[in-house]
């Protein structure tokens, strides 16, 4: 099995990317191929959550759920900045899930900078990244370009997949995991 960063625009994101993020960590954790590193992580977490429930949860800014925030959030001190204490909080949880992870699957159809500053951190480690934007994403305030332009500049480790419907990206993840897996072996 295939650690993976399942990702995507984040706080901010609509129904699109949470579709594409539930869609893929659920088909991760069914198939065998992989798992979503974030996703495996709060299974501990949430034990009683059905699959879609916890997929879902963790689509969210994690001090909306991780059970470790509150207390955390205690032990810093009360006039403290908030943002910066999410921001600490945050980055700990999610440095571990990247280092675990050995590749990153990334929906690029809401990408802003942070998707832009973790796809780049992926890129530093030499981990590859499957990333994929809707046939058309180009209607939407992202600009293709850019996404485009890493798998042009690092195509030993981006590859760039159109989509039309989140069901169809299922089967190119299987085939990219699949290569992946025989790369190794």
């Amino acid at each position: 099995m295939i650690p993976c960063y399942v990702s995507g625009k984040g706080m901010h994101a609509t129904s699109t990317t949470h579709s594409f993020k539930v869609t893929v960590m659920m088909w991760l954790d069914a198939s065998g191929l992989g798992y979503d590193t974030r996703y495996r992580y709060y299974e501990q977490q949430f034990p009683d959550l059905s699959p879609a429930a916890l997929a879902r949860k963790v689509c969210d800014p994690i001090e909306y759920y991780d059970r470790d925030w509150p207390a955390w959030r205690a032990a810093q001190p009360a006039d403290a900045d908030e943002d910066e204490l999410v921001t600490a909080f945050f980055l700990a949880r999610d440095t571990r899930f990247r280092a675990e992870a050995q590749a990153a699957i990334y929906c690029f159809d809401e990408a802003g900078f942070g998707s832009g500053v973790n796809v780049m951190r992926f890129i530093q480690a030499r981990k590859p990244v499957l990333g994929f934007c809707h046939r058309e994403a180009g209607k939407r305030p992202m600009n293709v370009g850019n996404v485009l332009q890493l798998a042009l500049e690092y195509p030993d480790l981006i590859t760039v997949q159109r989509y039309a419907e989140v069901e169809e990206t299922l089967s190119m993840v299987r085939t990219w995991l699949q290569a992946l897996a025989a790369r190794r072996h």
